[in-house]
């Protein structure tokens, strides 16, 4: 499968077996690819269903795909695991997206808190929002998932914790009362949950008690101080490991 290019349909009716790609899909099929009638592709609909497919059209404005068969491997993790991120400087984002797709992150909600340096409004946060969605859509893609992660509004932290708390909810701070272990205790069976990281400052002492009065468990990385990228990979490495498909 790993040869095979893989494409988020606009529209896919399994009962004529037909799908159809338009916009930067089908651009990237005719022209950086230059794919042709007969070769064989992988189509999902972006919400859980990926086929095997063939190429029956490529026309000016759109790609037809015959439907073959419904492929039999689940790329999905059992896990529907939500990411309260802190938005960091720069372009930290796009590999935090990045790296959270691969790693089976079902949705991402970017959350300013009260050390963030990156303030985002208004048009500024339209553009971001279309950046950062197309990234989760190539990085869905790269790792042939049939589901692109969503992305939601940004919240302030203190709305965000509340609207997101699942199961099992993760609050990940360098001094954390437990270690990541620990707070996976009595939780084995835990498929809904909620993990919280960010920023380069850390969370404030009030942030951390807006958590903990929320039912988030304080969680610690270890005893050495990460960056924010590699706490991202750690936190979700883990947990896919212990109660995903690891």
């Amino acid at each position: 499968m790993s040869g095979v290019h893989q494409f988020f349909a606009d529209e896919i009716d399994p009962e004529t077996g037909v799908a159809r790609l338009a916009g930067g899909e089908h651009l990237h099929l005719k022209r950086a690819l230059r794919l042709k009638t007969g070769d064989e592709i992988l189509v999902s609909d972006g919400d859980g269903a990926l086929f095997n497919a063939v190429v029956s059209e490529v026309g000016s404005a759109f790609t037809r795909a015959r439907l073959v068969k419904r492929v039999d491997w689940e790329p999905e993790s059992p896990l529907e695991i939500t990411l309260l991120q802190a938005v960091p400087k720069g372009r930290k984002m796009d590999w935090v997206l990045q790296k959270a797709t691969e790693l089976g992150v079902r949705r991402v909600i970017p959350v300013m808190s009260d050390r963030s340096i990156s303030r985002i409004q208004g048009e500024r946060w339209l553009r971001k929002k279309a950046r950062w969605e197309q990234i989760l859509r190539e990085a869905a893609k790269q790792s042939h998932r049939a589901l692109i992660p969503h992305l939601g509004d940004l919240l302030p932290l203190t709305a965000a914790l509340p609207a997101y708390r699942e199961t099992l909810n993760l609050f990940f701070t360098p001094r954390g009362q437990a270690t990541l272990r620990e707070c996976l205790d009595n939780f084995t069976g835990a498929r809904k949950m909620t993990v919280v990281i960010g920023p380069e400052g850390g969370f404030t002492p009030t942030e951390r008690a807006a958590a903990a009065a929320e039912g988030y468990r304080s969680c610690s990385m270890g005893p050495r101080v990460l960056r924010l990228e590699t706490a991202v990979i750690k936190a979700l490495s883990v947990l896919q490991f212990i109660l995903g498909d690891g």
